[in-house]
């Protein structure tokens, strides 16, 4: 195996670990949280810091401006958004009685056609709900009381959140002031021979982030503004809330608009107890997903590195877990950038010598215009990389007691040794002999 795969399955190791131990002391160690925060605002900051930087202004006028915009983003969504989120919820609330009792109207036919059909299966059912009501119900009291405790704890350390986010500012101040030389420091404390490994990852990460950004979390604020803007258009009840509750599952394929569409029609179907409206919510979302597959990801998000929902799934739980909703927002570009290390990790692993072991020489026996030994060169590689081979091809026409060993016979593949292929062969049948000469399998 090359010095160079090993070695470099060495950095990954040793730059896994270290960001293994660096996650397990932040996530129990809230003090580093803040610096996390403004590292990402001077990384965010800094295109534009850059952009004054080449026009003679001050880095700082970067940071400035995402401030402001950050800023302006909050307070629209606390002046603006939140009051009416807040107006629904409550003219939500008053309707509950009524829309309790059209499922009652409903589904009292069908409770009571179950009941004459199945009687005693009915019966049994209604027992365990029963019994299971009577013993949750008086439990809820002290669950609310605790959970009242625990937001005027909250709100008791709201000033410590405050001084966080202070420190975060100061921190992202000072570090797009001097991003240049922190990244310049950065690059002289890596070793030598890693440098361009460690670059190559940097970039591939910069460029996830970016598309991430760009493309993914654009798209989701499209599609939360559609389906916000369509169900109002059709009279859909809590539009400002499941609006953008589904353009925000949308990170996650397929979660947005199965539960967005779900809550839409049931809400629909309760407030104006039709099929119209019911059939004009679903339309929203259908022609939604449409412009969202044929227009907005193409254009936004194009061939970008894109995530697994189970990996974008264990990302928003681990985040929650850990950090409570500031966790749930950094979870998805976190993952894709740890991604990005971990494929690369795997590669490096998969041809290095612990994974692969010594490398076996394999020699080749060929002559030009040979029509079977071309078919053989042609699925050769692939077996070769699997079981670790080394492959050297030698040209028996180059050599009169190799062309009258090997010239009538040819293609010829020797490995340890031993002839494993004598003309024709299948890649199947050279699998199966090298499976049994080597061990191994053929996943």
């Amino acid at each position: 195996m090359p010095a160079d795969s090993s070695q470099k399955l060495r950095v990954f190791l040793v730059v896994g670990g270290a960001a293994l131990l660096f996650g397990v002391v932040f996530a129990w160690s809230k003090p580093l949280f803040p610096l996390l925060v403004g590292f990402f605002l001077a990384y965010v900051s800094h295109p534009l810091a850059s952009w004054f930087a080449r026009h003679r202004l001050p880095r700082i006028l970067g940071f400035v401006v995402v401030l402001f915009v950050l800023l302006g983003l909050l307070a629209l969504v606390l002046l603006v958004f939140l009051p009416a989120v807040v107006h629904e919820l409550s003219a939500a609330a008053s309707k509950l009685p009524t829309w309790q009792e059209v499922l009652h109207e409903r589904l009292e036919p069908l409770l009571a056609d179950a009941q004459r059909r199945y009687p005693e299966a009915f019966g049994v059912i209604s027992q365990k709900v029963t019994a299971y009501f009577q013993e949750k119900l008086p439990q809820l009291a002290p669950r609310l009381a605790a959970w009242l405790g625990q937001v005027v704890l909250s709100s008791l350390s709201l000033v410590s959140a405050l001084l966080g986010l202070v420190v975060s500012l100061v921190i992202g101040a000072y570090l797009t002031a001097d991003f240049p030389k922190f990244l310049t420091t950065l690059r002289l404390l890596i070793p030598r021979p890693v440098l361009p490994t460690v670059e190559a990852v940097a970039l591939e990460v910069h460029q996830v982030l970016g598309a991430f950004f760009r493309g993914q979390l654009l798209v989701a604020l499209a599609l939360a503004l559609m389906y916000t803007g369509g169900l109002a258009l059709v009279g859909a009840p809590l539009a400002l809330v499941v609006g953008p509750l589904a353009g925000l599952l949308s990170l996650v394929p397929y979660l947005g608009l199965v539960v967005g569409a779900g809550l839409a029609l049931l809400l629909t179907l309760l407030e104006h107890q039709d099929l119209l409206h019911p059939l004009l919510a679903l339309l929203v979302f259908v022609v939604a997903q449409n412009v969202e597959g044929w227009v907005l990801t193409p254009k936004l998000v194009g061939k970008g590195v894109g995530l697994h929902p189970v990996w974008v799934l264990v990302a928003l739980l681990l985040g929650g877990e850990l950090f409570g909703i500031t966790g749930v927002v950094v979870a998805v570009p976190v993952a894709a950038a740890l991604r990005v290390v971990l494929v690369r990790a795997l590669a490096a692993y998969r041809a290095s010598t612990l994974y692969r072991g010594e490398p076996v020489e394999a020699v080749l026996y060929v002559r030009p215009n040979c029509r079977l030994c071309q078919e053989l060169e042609a699925f050769l590689p692939a077996l070769a990389e699997l079981y670790g081979l080394t492959v050297r091809e030698v040209n028996v026409e180059e050599d009169p007691s190799l062309l009258s060993k090997y010239g009538e016979k040819v293609p010829v593949l020797a490995v340890k040794g031993q002839v494993l292929v004598c003309g024709r062969t299948s890649p199947e049948e050279l699998a199966g002999k090298l499976r049994e000469l080597l061990g191994g399998s053929s996943d």
